[in-house]
C-alpha cells in the first residue's frame, strides 16, 4: 500500500470527485443478494473512509467469483480510487461500461478518474460521447459542467449545470459547491459560503464544497473561520495551487506559522514549474520563514521536500527554493537545492554558479566551486558574472598555500559540504 504522502499527492487532482451516492444499482446486475448488499455498504463506506486491507480482499473475491457483473467492477474501481490508485480504478471502470454500455454510471465514474489523473481531454470525450447516448441525463450533464469548471470556463460550465438541473434533479450532490464555484469567480463570496453548505450539511468531508466554502469566507477576509476548510481542501487536493496559498495565507494571519510552511512551499513548487512564482506565494514563503525559529526549519523543510519532490522533479522548484533559503540564512538547504536543481538540469548554469558561490563562501570546498564554476563558464562562456568569478577564485586560490592566515581560517571554520 502507497504511504500516507503519496495517497495524498495521488488525490492532489481529484478537482470535483465525490463518491456517488447510489442506493439501488439496477443495470448490469448478476450477483447475488448478499453480494450486492455487501457491494452497496463498501460503496457508502468508501465515500467516509479509506477502504481497509480487508475492504479489498472482500471486494476483490466478488470481482473473481462473478468478472462479468459490472457493478462488482464498479465498486472495486471506487475502492481503488478511495486508496488513491485511480489508474488501477481506470482500468475496472473500463470493464464496468463495457459489461453495462446502457448505463451511464460507469461512464461518469470513469470521466471522474480520467479528470483525477488530469486526463481532461480523454475525459471530455467520454462526456461528449455520453451526453448523445444520454441526452437527458442529469449526472452527464452535471459532470460535463464540471469539466467546463476545471477549464475554467464559467460561461459554459453556468449553462450544463442549470441544464442538470432542469432534468428535475437539481439535487445532485455536489451541484450546490460547483454552482458556488461560479459564484466565487464574480466575487459573491457570501452566497458561494451558502450554497457549499448545503453540500457539506449531506458530507462534511466532501473536499470541493470545503475548498469552496473555504475560499469564500477568505474572500470575506474570515481567516480563522476558513483555515479549517482550507486545511481540507490542502490535504485532499495539495497539487492545487489557490488552495495551498491561501490556506498558508490563513496559517500566517491567524499566527499558526508552522502550519504556514507546507501549503506555501507547495504554492511556490507548482507555481515554478514552468515559470517563477507569483508575488503572493513569494511573500508567503518568505513571511513565514521570517516567523519560524532556525531549529524548526532545518528539521521540517527536509521531509517537506522530500514529499514535494515525489512529485515535482523539477530543476526551476529546486533553484527557486535555493534563492529563497539563501536569503534567509539557510545556506546548508539552498546548497542542496541548487545541486539538485543542476543534477536534474545539467545546464542550468545559474544553479551551478550560486552552488560554487556557496561552497566557496560558506564551506571553503574550494575545488569543488573551481570544478562547477568551470561547468558554468563553459554552458556560458559570454556570461560576464560567471567568468569574473571565476578569475577571481582561481587568482586566490594562487596565494591560498603561502597564506598562513587563510588556512588557519578555513580550518577554524571549515565544514562538511552538504552535497558530499
Amino acid at each position: 500500500m502507497k504511504s500516507k504522502t503519496a495517497l495524498r499527492i495521488s488525490a492532489a487532482l481529484l478537482m470535483l470527485l465525490g463518491t456517488s451516492h447510489w442506493t439501488n444499482p439496477s443495470f448490469g446486475q448478476t450477483t447475488g443478494g448478499a453480494d450486492k448488499g455487501l457491494l452497496t455498504y463498501i460503496l457508502s463506506q468508501n465515500a467516509r473512509q479509506r477502504p481497509t486491507d480487508e475492504t479489498v480482499k472482500r471486494v476483490q473475491a466478488i470481482v473473481d467469483k462473478n468478472p462479468q457483473d459490472y457493478f462488482a467492477r464498479l465498486v472495486m474501481g471506487n475502492t481503488l480510487d478511495s486508496l488513491g490508485l485511480p489508474e488501477q480504478a481506470i482500468e475496472q471502470y473500463q470493464l464496468a461500461v463495457k459489461l453495462a454500455p446502457e448505463n451511464p454510471r460507469p461512464i461518469i465514474e470513469l470521466v471522474k478518474a480520467e479528470l483525477s489523473t488530469g486526463k481532461r481531454e480523454a475525459a471530455m470525450r467520454l462526456l461528449q460521447e455520453a451526453s448523445k447516448r444520454f441526452p437527458n441525463d442529469s449526472e452527464i450533464l452535471f459532470w460535463m459542467g464540471n469539466y467546463y469548471l476545471t477549464k475554467g470556463d464559467f460561461k459554459n460550465a453556468n449553462v450544463y449545470l442549470n441544464k442538470a438541473s432542469s432534468k428535475g434533479n437539481a439535487s445532485i450532490f455536489g451541484m450546490s459547491s460547483s454552482k458556488a464555484e461560479i459564484e466565487l469567480k464574480q466575487g459573491h463570496f457570501g452566497y458561494a459560503v451558502l450554497l457549499a453548505e448545503e453540500d457539506l450539511a449531506r458530507d462534511p468531508n466532501y473536499p470541493l464544497g470545503n475548498a469552496v466554502k473555504g475560499l469564500g469566507l477568505f474572500g470575506l477576509h474570515r481567516y480563522k473561520y476558513a483555515a479549517p476548510f482550507l486545511q481540507k481542501a490542502f490535504e485532499k487536493f495539495p497539487l492545487h495551487a489557490e488552495y495551498s496559498r491561501k490556506y498558508g495565507e490563513c496559517c500566517l494571519v491567524t499566527g499558526d506559522y508552522e502550519h504556514a510552511l507546507e501549503p506555501a512551499m507547495v504554492a511556490m513548487a507548482i507555481e515554478s514549474r514552468r515559470g517563477f512564482p507569483l508575488d503572493e506565494s513569494k511573500w508567503l514563503m518568505r513571511s513565514t520563514l521570517a516567523q519560524l525559529p532556525y531549529s524548526f526549519v532545518m528539521q521540517e523543510t527536509p521531509v517537506f521536500l522530500d514529499k514535494i519532490n515525489k512529485v515535482f522533479s523539477n530543476s526551476r522548484v529546486h533553484f527557486v527554493y535555493g534563492d529563497i533559503f539563501d536569503s534567509f540564512g539557510y545556506h546548508a538547504l539552498a546548497t542542496r537545492e541548487y545541486f539538485d536543481a543542476y543534477k536534474l538540469d545539467k545546464t542550468n548554469a545559474q544553479a551551478l554558479l550560486k552552488l560554487a558561490n556557496n561552497l566557496e563562501t560558506y564551506y571553503q570546498k574550494y575545488d569543488q566551486a573551481v570544478y562547477f564554476l568551470t561547468q558554468a563558464h563553459t554552458l556560458e562562456p559570454a556570461n560576464t558574472e560567471i567568468a569574473d568569478r571565476l578569475d577571481r577564485l582561481m587568482s586566490r586560490l594562487s596565494l591560498h598555500k603561502s597564506d598562513l592566515a587563510w588556512q588557519i581560517k578555513d580550518w577554524l571554520w571549515s565544514q562538511r559540504s552538504p552535497i558530499e
